[in-house]
Order: structure tokens, then C-alpha cells, then sequence
């Protein structure tokens, strides 16, 4: 890439930081009422990774599409790990066993837990959540070592 390009990617980057700045507290605001996480909280593990993708691009500019191609390629086995979990198990999905539909029951509140399982049913659903685990991340695993 010339140096215009890498300029106008770093103005960019520069400007969504900039709003993401400016506009912090709605997002978080934003994100209390749907999750009750701050939306920051993963922060220092994005610039950890920003920096490490600088240093790819400083020593070796020419592994950095490959870099990318990866990552890209392991957040679509995710994908395709989550989905062939609700193909494989259309009648036993984790949320199957909550009280209440959690889609309609938004809002956080700190003295409860998120949602409630419905009583006698929390080793199955434990059993869900572990077994969706497996399934994504054996996809993963595996284009990850197929790479």
C-alpha cells in the first residue's frame, strides 16, 4: 500500500475513535440496559491486539493480509460451529430452559441473575451451554489447524 492509503485508514481509525470518545456514555448507557456490561471492558485486549498487528505490519507487511485471512476464516467456523449446533440440536437449545423468553426481558439487575432456568432443568441446561462450547469451538479448532 502507498502512503496515501495508509493515511487516509489511520484518519479513519482516528475519526471512530474520536466518536466512540464522544459519544461514550450513550454507548454505554446504551449497553447497561441491554447487558448490564460495559461495552470498554474488552478494551485493553483490542489495543493489545492493534499492537501486535502493528509490529506484523512493521516487520513483515507482507504477513498481514494472511494475518487478516485467518482471523477471518476463524470468526466464520464460529459461525458456522453456532449453526451447526442449532441444525444438529434444533430441540435443545440453552435458552429452551430459561423461565422467561430473554429476548422480551431486557434490563439488568444487580441483586439477580440474569435470567432465570427454570427449577430442575439447570443440569441440562449447563449441559446445553457446554455442549454449544464444544461444537463452535471444535469448528474452530479445526479450521484453525487446517490452516
Amino acid at each position: 500500500m502507498d502512503l496515501f492509503t495508509w493515511i487516509m485508514i489511520l484518519c479513519t481509525l482516528a475519526a471512530l475513535a474520536g466518536l466512540v470518545w464522544r459519544y461514550r456514555a450513550d454507548i454505554t448507557t446504551w449497553f447497561d440496559r441491554r447487558t448490564g456490561a460495559s461495552p470498554f471492558r474488552m478494551a485493553v485486549c483490542g489495543l493489545a491486539a492493534l499492537a501486535c498487528m502493528a509490529v506484523v505490519a512493521a516487520v513483515s507487511p507482507v504477513q498481514l493480509p494472511v494475518a487478516v485471512y485467518k482471523l477471518a476464516l476463524v470468526l466464520v467456523a464460529g459461525y458456522l460451529g453456532y449453526w451447526c449446533d442449532v441444525w444438529l440440536f434444533p430441540y435443545s437449545r440453552p435458552d429452551g430452559y430459561l423461565v422467561r423468553n430473554w429476548e422480551t426481558d431486557q434490563g439488568f439487575k444487580a441483586d439477580a441473575p440474569d435470567h432465570a432456568i427454570v427449577p430442575g432443568y439447570e443440569t441440562v441446561f449447563s449441559a446445553a451451554l457446554i455442549r454449544r462450547a464444544i461444537v463452535v469451538g471444535c469448528c474452530m479448532l479445526a479450521v484453525g489447524l487446517g490452516l
